[in-house]
Order: structure tokens, then sequence, then C-alpha cells
């Protein structure tokens, strides 16, 4: 039987992406984490900290400052995740000789007070497109 179009990826529970949309839309179903920041085999950094802007922006900077996450998927070649024993999820972003592992943590009350992400409604997606703040507050 002939297929009129070739199916893509459909990946439950573990998997890894390459591709920006597919990273970014990973990322979006995180809020608050712990994370372990790793270059070289050597452990840099570690800590808990509250995802509050996702890009994929070629010129721009991945940066954790102050318990915030300002992530740009271009900063990374692949992004891996698993379900864990205990229900929660343990992300991946895989860089040149780096790693930033992320695992959800339940307790939200580092993002009390943040607004939730979203992408640009109404758009197609632009490698340097980013997520925006859903600010209740704005004027339409």
């Amino acid at each position: 039987m002939q297929h009129p179009r070739e199916l893509t990826s459909c990946l439950i529970g573990t998997g890894t992406v390459t591709d920006l949309r597919d990273m970014v839309r990973a990322m979006e179903t995180v809020e608050g984490f712990e994370y372990s920041y790793v270059a070289e085999g050597r452990t840099i950094e570690t800590g808990r900290a509250t995802l509050v802007k996702i890009m994929a922006d070629p010129e721009s900077a991945t940066i954790l400052v102050n318990g915030c996450l300002f992530l740009n998927v271009a900063s990374f070649r692949y992004l891996s995740f698993e379900a864990l024993a205990d229900g929660r999820t343990r992300f991946v972003l895989h860089g040149d000789g780096t790693t930033l592992e992320m695992v959800v943590t339940e307790d939200t009350s580092a993002t009390e007070g943040r607004p939730m992400l979203r992408l640009i409604e109404n758009g197609a997606f632009d490698p340097i497109s980013n997520v925006m703040l859903d600010d209740e507050d704005d004027e339409d």
C-alpha cells in the first residue's frame, strides 16, 4: 500500500529532538526546575530556577540569572527528555561540551506571580521568534 506522506516522529515519555521548534515545544511544559550545568565533564553550577522565556534566536545567549532562565534553544545541539520513576521529567540540553540538565519540580512556589509562557499566537514558527509572556494587564 502506498502512503501519501512520510510520518513524523512520535515521542512518548522519552526521546531526543534536534529541531528548534520541537525543542521549544518540549520546554514550554517547564516552569520550576532543579538544574545542573556541566562543562567538559565538570559541574559548574547547580540550583533551582524558573523558566521565564524561551526563544530560538541565533544571536542571543541563554542566561540563567537571579533564579530566572532565559532559554535560547539555539544555544544547544539537541534536547533529550525522559520520565523519571517519581513522575517528574528530566530534560537535558546538549551543547558543544556542555549540558544543562533540568528536572521539573512539583513545587510551584518559585513560579508564583510569574505569568505563564505562551507562543506568539496565530503566527508561523520562525526560528528567531520567541515565546512571549501572557500578561493579563496588557490592553489589546
